[in-house]
């Protein structure tokens, strides 16, 4: 499908399936963005370190 059929079909949806096409397409952007592959990239690298969160420390933080 190129991107003229794409429009064809999506004016075809009602105002929540395109609203659901949109978010999807913006939530699939920025999780394949280059600042959120280093942003993950970063964040393993902490919890590898061994600095995260228990689920034990994270109900005492929630519960303040």
């Amino acid at each position: 499908m190129n991107v003229k059929e794409i429009q064809a079909e999506l004016i075809k949806l009602s105002p929540i399936e395109r609203d659901q096409v949109a978010a999807f397409l913006a939530t699939s952007r920025a999780l394949h963005s280059p600042e959120s592959k280093r942003e993950l990239a970063r964040r393993h690298r902490d919890m590898d370190a061994g600095r995260f969160v228990s689920e034990k420390d994270l109900g005492r933080l929630l519960k303040r």
